[in-house]
């Protein structure tokens, strides 16, 4: 191939002679896209340089409790929560069931119902109407959420999308300075961490609450996207998240992605947060959500 591209044979012959194995970069299967990535800034050169360093769009929200003295729940083996009689596996049943309507009443039976350890989604003890995405997420993952983007559209989407704010900072500080193991490099990734709108998508148990008081210590904006009757709605007013978006969680998954796409795309309009710079869970159901939530904004997703 290299001798037939050095004695001048003609293009047409010499990817014919390969079995048009570089038709890849060379066909016009994928016209080649001007270059719209943001222009590369001057890099900082030491750490005093990058700690001065300012995020766009910061927004107007800033954590406000009474205190930050709290300490992270250490996890305890529990014996009793794990052992039948001092040994041996625990059985443990999930109850399915279906609300059938009472004699006399015509009203249609509620959705298949999934007895969780939350007490207000126990069988029998609320008229709530039960959630499909929690039904989909447990028994027919991914549900009906939309097909990962293939690679054309997920650059596609990354292209058309503005760099993030967090992106904007990190491109002017050198690698090496953030990767260092040292306690100027610690106090200089907490400084990009600082001010980011992070979205986290469901607020899982009560007893998740210390995440979120971690996260509003690091100077994170949280923003939680959960069903309207969520215990993490107190959040806000607690000075602990910046912004709550109400979603119906009780609906079917591709009504939510649509909905929390469009509310998350909004953010940073009113000022009190930046746009998002990343989508996080620490909900198991809400892994695969997370996922195609971030793959469709083109931002990192943990």
């Amino acid at each position: 191939l290299i001798r037939q591209i050095f004695l001048g044979t003609s293009f047409r012959a010499t990817m014919s002679c390969c079995g048009e194995c570089l038709s890849g970069i060379f066909g016009k299967s994928h016209a080649l896209r001007p270059d719209s990535s943001p222009q590369k800034s001057p890099l900082v050169s030491n750490y005093d340089e990058a700690m001065k360093l300012q995020r766009p769009k910061l927004g107007s929200w800033e954590a406000t409790p009474a205190s930050f003295d709290w300490a992270s729940p250490i996890p305890r083996r529990r014996p009793s929560a794990l052992t039948e009689n001092g040994g041996g596996p625990v059985d443990f049943d999930m109850v399915i069931d279906v609300d059938k309507p009472k004699a006399g009443q015509n009203k249609e039976p509620r959705l298949q119902t999934i007895d969780t350890d939350i007490p207000s989604n126990c069988v029998g003890q609320t008229e709530r109407r039960r959630s499909r995405f929690e039904a989909e997420m447990l028994l027919a993952s991914p549900g009906r959420l939309p097909p990962p983007l293939t690679a054309d559209q997920r650059e596609e989407a990354i292209r058309t999308l503005l760099p993030t704010a967090t992106f904007q900072m990190l491109a002017k500080v050198p690698k090496n300075l953030l990767t260092a193991t040292n306690e100027s490099a610690k106090q200089l990734r907490r400084q990009m961490m600082k001010g980011a709108t992070v979205v986290f998508v469901t607020a899982g148990l009560p007893g998740k609450k210390f995440t979120f008081e971690i996260a509003a210590a690091l100077g994170v904006k949280p923003v939680i996207l959960e069903h309207p009757d969520s215990w993490s709605r107190s959040l806000v007013d607690e000075g602990l998240a910046a912004k709550f978006i109400p979603v119906d969680m009780t609906q079917d998954s591709e009504v939510i992605f649509k909905e929390a796409l469009k509310h998350i795309k909004e953010l940073g309009e009113d000022g009190v947060t930046g746009p998002a710079d990343g989508i996080a869970t620490f909900v198991e159901l809400s892994v695969l959500l997370a996922a195609r939530l971030a793959e469709a904004l083109g931002l990192p997703g943990l």
